[in-house]
């Protein structure tokens, strides 16, 4: 019977209305108070219940890097006092109350006993046990009755670390989860293994929040219960007064108390689904009742919290993609298995570039101009490589790592690597018109790329990681870039068997190479068609012959450090980026020179050359002559270039 009828009623009979309407409100109260408490009950269930999962993810992670910690710190401890010894006698360490304590401890929650550790060695034979019946028996004979349990036991036996869960029975024959975390003990035979019931870190919190719910829900239901008795007072007063006057206050007080409850339970229940839906701004009034209010409150904080947990990852995730490409960041911020340590076997393409004369160009520089003038070369190589979907695994001062084809499949990464590889030597005419304006000496870099099969994955330790490529072919590419001069692009064999259709080569080299026991053939790329279609500019590299040569002093170079004492020379032929220089003594192709100029009084002038042998020729007697490419001019020496030229 609705409100409506009560009053028509009440106008048709009110000395009836009057007798019997406070009852009638009472009952109608009653069902409002009911009905609401319905609906705080369910939405307090639903809060409880979503909390109780959260907490339940959040504390089982939590507890299981608290056990792997405690495993590993007894690991450590218990190499401290038993790596090194030849044998070990199972018995006397049995009566070594120390290590009993140190080896079976306790594993504890914030409510108590969780668990234990105890040891094994590698076969799975129990040493040190909480339960003294277990000492000396084989986990082995478990492996039936817990196969979960004896499958961790027997990895443990050749792997460092090991985690898992097996299913159990508790006394109450109720299935349970164990964590386990069995880690080796370095020089010993021994394993550490860590045991615990891992609901034993969440079912008390779970309780409390139950707990906690059924409180509310009690101060819930006593309000609306106080706020009924009110009504009734009212009701019960106002029907003496009259049937009409009663009524209208009746219905007034109604429709107020059943807004002030719903209203803020409806927005309550709309904004869970909202924030269900993914939009976390949303947030409801805090008003109504004491209670209603604080489980208002508790649902903005727990958005709030939510948008900056989402805003913390969002920024962990972007930071880390300035060290890594996003898709490894990706891989790695949200599949917990990629973080592992360890890798695959998988064919790459892997690239390397370094600046010639970097080192020599940037000695009288000051820090803050070098890092300017090196950000400028990186920013924009970087920029090229992440375009092209390259994974940059190492920048070492002015030398670059990538790799194409993990941990994303590329069916072509050897083309789209070379591809790269041309698009960065064509950025150099970008970057040295830059480093013109701004006073800063000219630049160029060799690049090379190398396909084969590496290992790719984590590599480094538990505190440390890092993502990248290991094997002979990345050996093998630092070899080949070498070899590179400054504005070239070499391949070796294994890419060009694979890109040789869509590329034009312009120099063929025979290179030997320590470690290679068969010269290897190296292809410098001066283009690349199909969907890449890139191709350097043509050098002029046109030698002239001088009618009266340059005198300069040559040193021999291994890994940047003079191996020779100066030794006298002539350039007979030259350019802006080579020269024909005649000598007496030893030089080999392929080999790392610095020349100094000299004066009329054959003193060296200010400026040091350098360059890379690319052939030597036999001369007259004791002469030679060796065909040198420039890597690096400094000013000064390039002045002198040019006027001899007749450019200057």
């Amino acid at each position: 019977m609705s409100i409506r009828t009560y009053l028509v009623l009440s106008y048709a009979a009110l000395i009836i209305i009057t007798l019997g309407l406070s009852e009638a409100m009472d009952w109608i109260a009653f069902k409002l108070a009911g009905r609401h408490q319905v609906i705080v009950q369910g939405a307090l269930e639903a809060l409880t219940d979503a909390n109780s999962r959260v907490s339940e993810e959040f504390l089982a992670a939590n507890a299981e890097r608290m056990v792997e910690a405690k495993a590993s710190e007894v690991a450590k401890e218990l190499s401290y006092l038993l790596g090194g010894r030849k044998t070990y006698d199972y018995d006397q360490l049995r009566r070594d109350q120390k290590l009993r304590g140190l080896a079976t401890q306790d594993i504890l929650s914030g409510e108590g006993v969780a668990g234990y550790l105890d040891l094994n060695d590698r076969t799975g034979v129990n040493i040190l046990h909480p339960n003294p019946q277990v000492e000396g028996k084989n986990f082995a004979a478990w492996k039936d009755r817990f196969p979960e349990m004896w499958h961790l036991v027997s990895l443990s036996a050749t792997n460092p670390k090991v985690k898992g869960y097996y299913t159990f029975l508790d006394r109450h024959n109720q299935p349970r989860k164990k964590f386990m975390v069995l880690m080796q003990v370095e020089r010993t035979p021994f394993v550490v293994v860590a045991v615990v019931n891992i609901d034993e870190f969440f079912l008390p919190a779970q309780a409390r929040m139950r707990q906690a719910g059924q409180e509310h829900m009690a101060q819930a239901r006593q309000s609306i219960a106080d706020a009924f008795a009110d009504i009734e007072r009212q009701i019960k007063l106002l029907s003496i007064i009259g049937g009409i006057i009663f009524t209208i206050i009746a219905g007034v007080s109604g429709l107020f108390f059943t807004g002030a409850l719903s209203r803020p339970i409806f927005r309550l229940r709309d904004g869970v689904i909202r924030m269900g839906e993914g939009d976390l701004t949303v947030t409801v009034p805090e008003t109504g009742a004491k209670e209603l209010i604080q489980l208002s409150r508790s649902f903005n904080l727990l958005g709030r919290q939510l948008t900056d947990y989402i805003e913390k990852h969002d920024f962990v995730r972007d930071t880390f993609g300035r060290y890594v490409t996003q898709e490894v960041a990706k891989k790695l911020l949200e599949d917990k298995e990629a973080l592992a340590l360890g890798g695959e076997t998988r064919e790459v393409s892997v690239i390397m570039s370094d600046l010639r004369g970097f080192t020599a160009l940037t000695a009288d520089m000051a820090p803050h101009q070098i890092i300017t003038f090196l950000n400028r070369y990186l920013s924009k190589m970087i920029e090229i490589l992440l375009d092209h979907q390259a994974v940059v695994d190492e920048i070492l001062g002015d030398g670059i790592l990538a790799f194409f084809g993990a941990p994303a499949p590329l069916d072509d990464h050897p083309a789209r690597a070379v591809a790269c590889a041309l698009a960065m030597q064509g950025a150099m005419e970008e970057i040295n018109a830059a480093n013109a304006q701004d006073g800063l000496p000219y630049l160029e870099m060799g690049v090379a790329v190398n396909t084969g099969a590496v290992v790719v994955g984590n590599i480094g330790s538990e505190r440390r990681t890092k993502y990248s490529v290991v094997g002979a072919d990345v050996n093998f590419a630092s070899r080949i870039e070498a070899y590179a001069l400054g504005g070239q692009v070499l391949i070796g064999p294994s890419t060009y068997r694979r890109v040789q259709g869509l590329i034009e080569v312009g120099e063929v080299i025979s290179a030997e190479m320590k470690g290679v026991p068969e010269p290897a053939t190296l292809y410098e790329v001066r283009a690349i068609h199909g969907p890449y279609n890139l191709r350097l500019q043509e050098r002029q590299e046109t030698l002239r012959p001088l009618a009266q040569g340059l005198p300069v002093h040559i040193y021999r170079l291994k890994k940047k450090i003079v191996t020779s004492q100066a030794a006298a020379a002539e350039i007979t032929q030259l350019s802006e980026t080579a020269a024909v220089v005649r000598f007496a003594g030893e030089l080999a192709a392929w080999e790392d020179v610095r020349l100094h100029l000299l004066d009329q009084e054959n003193r060296e002038m200010p400026g040091k050359i350098y360059g890379k042998v690319t052939a030597v020729d036999s001369g007259e007697g004791d002469f030679r002559t060796a065909h040198i490419r420039f890597t690096s001019v400094p000013p000064e020496s390039r002045k002198v270039i040019k006027e001899a030229l007749g450019e200057g």
